[in-house]
């Protein structure tokens, strides 16, 4: 039977999540209750967020058989709800609760509290420092930044595709509209050009 994810109130807003991934963690409830672990995953699901402890909460899984896999029962990390871990403090071990703070410097660090907290600051965890997509290396084909900016215009010049369109061979009128009357000049000109093709092909399809 599904969640119906409607009637559940979210448990706190969108980005308070306190326990991030690479966080030391000690499972409070199920099979698995008073394990630690290292997270892997969290699930930020406002209503129903979950995590996935390297390790912890193992289930069997039916895998099919493939040329590069043998198949069979394979156990597979599940996920647990956000309230079933908590972290662990870097100090007694126990699990304790952790709230936002400011340093002196202004920096936001996350402080333990609780009956079993020594007070002490959670350290970032340092595969957050590390990006899972590598930025791209600058290669040849680059356009160098001072390229980039370069002005290769002049304003109040026409480009030369409308002056070729407005041009004297193709339309009579149109290069004296372009320099004289500028831009609506221009398009008024090309709505009547436009307006007498299509009488002229009216009166062609009457006779």
């Amino acid at each position: 039977m599904g969640v119906n994810k409607k009637a559940i109130k979210a448990m706190f807003p969108s980005g308070k999540f306190k326990i991030l991934r690479g966080d030391k963690v000690v499972i409070t409830a199920g099979k698995d209750k008073g394990q630690t672990g290292i997270v892997s995953r969290v699930i930020r699901d406002v209503k129903i967020p979950r995590v996935i402890v390297e390790g912890r909460n193992l289930n069997k899984r039916a895998i099919k058989r493939t040329a590069d896999n043998p198949g069979g029962l394979v156990s597979v990390e599940s996920p647990l709800h956000y309230s079933n871990v908590m972290i662990a403090d870097p100090v007694t071990g126990g699990p304790v609760r952790v709230t936002w703070r400011y340093l002196e410097d202004g920096t936001k660090v996350r402080v333990t509290k609780g009956k079993l907290a020594s007070g002490s600051v959670v350290p970032r965890p340092e595969i957050l420092k590390q990006r899972r997509v590598p930025l791209p290396l600058i290669g040849q084909k680059d356009t160098p930044s001072a390229e980039a900016l370069k002005q290769t215009y002049t304003e109040g010049d026409w480009p030369s595709a409308l002056l070729r369109q407005y041009s004297t061979a193709t339309h009579p009128c149109g290069y004296r509209e372009a320099q004289g009357l500028g831009p609506r000049g221009a398009q008024r000109s090309l709505l009547g050009g436009v307006r007498g093709l299509w009488r002229g092909f009216s009166a062609s399809a009457v006779l």
